[in-house]
């Protein structure tokens, strides 16, 4: 599984607070990741969040027409099934790669996904970051799923991969996308 964030989820990201009684904390409205106190925190925080809130958007689109709705996420985990570590990559390299994305790219996940998108999956249907066809999140996503199986009325098989650790994903079948054949 995903190692925990640096900062509680229930907690300011820039002083650490935690709400209390009648306060409650507020999402970046732009990524709904980041949470914050007050509008002092997020203001403070923007020159830096800025740069990595939602910056995945402009690969959504898959090409088959369909949006991933999830968000993209770098695969920190090992997958000793596959002998897969950190990346998504061989065991035996997962250092090497770490060690590139904070050294060579500066921890900047836009330019490590461009050099390694397989390192990444969508949190909506567990795909690679290179499947560029289709968000198969078998009845879970606003729209029909595509997949063959949710055509076809039946479950997706169960597939256990270094990108679905950690996701309670739908086997499906999404009843809006059965198919009557006559």
């Amino acid at each position: 599984m995903p190692p925990p964030p640096t900062t509680p989820p229930s907690r300011c990201a820039v002083c650490n607070k935690a709400p209390s009684g009648d306060s409650t904390m507020k999402k970046c409205s732009r990524c709904r990741d980041r949470l914050y106190c007050g509008t002092n925190c997020q203001t403070l925080d923007w020159s830096d969040h800025k740069r990595v809130c939602r910056w995945y958007n402009r690969y959504r689109l898959c090409e088959d027409g369909n949006l991933h709705e999830g968000k993209l996420e770098l695969i920190t985990w090992p997958f000793p099934a596959e002998d897969l570590g950190w990346g998504a990559c061989f065991t035996e390299e997962s250092d090497d790669l770490k060690r590139k994305f904070e050294v060579e790219y500066g921890g900047d996940l836009q330019k490590f996904f461009e050099y390694w998108p397989q390192g990444f999956r969508w949190t909506c249907c567990g795909t690679s970051g290179d499947m560029q066809w289709g968000c198969d999140h078998h009845g879970t996503g606003s729209k029909p799923c595509t997949c063959d199986y949710c055509k076809m009325g039946k479950p997706a098989p169960r597939e256990d991969s270094v990108s679905r650790v950690g996701l309670n994903l739908s086997r499906g079948p999404d009843p809006r996308s059965r198919r009557m054949w006559f």
